[in-house]
C-alpha cells in the first residue's frame, strides 16, 4: 500500500499522522504477517490478515500467536497514531478456532496522560468473535 491509498483509508481527523502510520504499516513484522489497514480514525483502527498455511498450528487452525500478532499490531497503530506509546500489558481470550481472513477492530476504553487502554475484537469472515483482548499502553513523554 502506498501513502495515497493509506490516506483514502484514513478519516480526516487523523490524516496529519499519515507518515507515522505509514511507518507502522511498513514494520517488518506487520509486512511478514500480511497485516493490512482497512480503516483508521481517531477512535478506531481496523486491520485484516489472511491466515496463510505458515500461520497455522499443528491442527490446521490459526495459530494463537498469529492472532495475537494481529491484535497487537492493530492496537499499536491506534495507540501510537498521535504520540508514542509502548505496550505495558495485554490480556487475550480465544473463543473459537480461526481460519481464512480475520478482521481486528481496536477501540479506546480510556485515555489519560500516562496510560491508555484499548479493546481489540477479532472477527472471522462470517462475523463471529474469534478473540478479544484488552491492551494497555504507557504514553511516552518527550
Amino acid at each position: 500500500m502506498d501513502r495515497d491509498e493509506l490516506l483514502n483509508r484514513m478519516s480526516d481527523d487523523v490524516k496529519q499522522y499519515a507518515d507515522n502510520v505509514m511507518d507502522m504499516y511498513n514494520a517488518p513484522f506487520a509486512r511478514m504477517m500480511g497485516i493490512e489497514i482497512v480503516s483508521l480514525s481517531k477512535d478506531e483502527a481496523v486491520c485484516e490478515m489472511e491466515l496463510r498455511p505458515d500461520l497455522m498450528n499443528s491442527m490446521g487452525r490459526g495459530h494463537g500467536a498469529a492472532i495475537y500478532g494481529l491484535v497487537d499490531h492493530t492496537f499499536a497503530i491506534l495507540c501510537n497514531i498521535a504520540h508514542p506509546c509502548t505496550g505495558s500489558s495485554s490480556s487475550i481470550n480465544y473463543y473459537r478456532p480461526a481460519q481464512g481472513r480475520l478482521r481486528a477492530i481496536c477501540t479506546p476504553v480510556n485515555r489519560s496522560r500516562s496510560l491508555e487502554m484499548y479493546e481489540v475484537r477479532v472477527l472471522s469472515e462470517e462475523g463471529k468473535l474469534v478473540a478479544s483482548a484488552t491492551n494497555t499502553a504507557f504514553v511516552l513523554k518527550g
